[in-house]
């Protein structure tokens, strides 16, 4: 008797966890097959990894890449926080509130899930002081719908200075109810999608060369 009751506990949780993915699939936050055959060949050049988080089953999401820009006209680009919203991965609103030098308050609204969830808070923008030639630019969460949020911007010259690796690392607890997992493959995804983004922005955007 004991036995069969375990085995339909096992069975019923089981069950519980393929819905719970199921969900998340059909939310959007886990690639279908031919969605992550896509994403490969979008992400070529790109390194992303999971990276662990002391205290939190999520993990913090990684890109690197490389860029043909000089250092200073990336961060020129990722300094401009009101025009995320024009380059950014799903977001829908960038809005400076207060600023001084570098450092800004920014109201950010997020579309996640095919815009089934709406993810916003403000945030605390800078770029934060450094030992070497890297700069860096760091965000953390002030208030919002989330439970947490992390997020920075690591600028190396590479090259002789002739191009610059962009290391974007995000951290998201939106507090819905699925597994951490989901989560840890998604802020690993939203990392890559920032990297690609910011690649196509910089193509874009008029060298001090020419």
């Amino acid at each position: 008797m004991q036995n069969t009751f375990q085995t339909l506990r096992r069975t019923t949780l089981q069950i519980a966890l393929a819905g719970a993915l199921a969900s998340a699939s059909t939310l959007g936050l886990m690639p279908s097959h031919a969605a992550a055959v896509e994403a490969h060949v979008e992400n070529a050049g790109i390194f992303t990894a999971q990276i662990p988080v002391d205290g939190s089953n999520i993990a913090t999401g990684q890109a690197v890449i490389v860029v043909d820009r000089p250092i200073e006209e990336v961060l020129r680009i990722v300094l401009d926080y009101a025009n995320y919203v024009r380059f950014m991965p799903n977001f829908t609103k960038s809005k400076v509130l207060a600023q001084r030098g570098s450092r800004a308050i920014v109201y950010m609204e997020v579309s996640v899930a095919k815009g089934m969830y709406t993810l916003y808070g403000q945030l605390d923008l800078a770029e934060r002081p450094q030992d070497g030639v890297s700069r860096v630019v760091a965000g953390r969460l002030m208030d919002g719908n989330i439970d947490a949020f992390d997020a920075s911007f690591k600028l190396t010259p590479t090259d002789d200075g002739a191009r610059t690796e962009i290391d974007f690392r995000i951290y998201v607890d939106p507090d819905l109810p699925l597994p951490s997992s989901v989560f840890s493959r998604e802020n690993e995804r939203a990392a890559g999608r920032t990297v690609r983004a910011l690649r196509a922005r910089v193509a874009e955007t008029p060298s001090d060369s020419t």
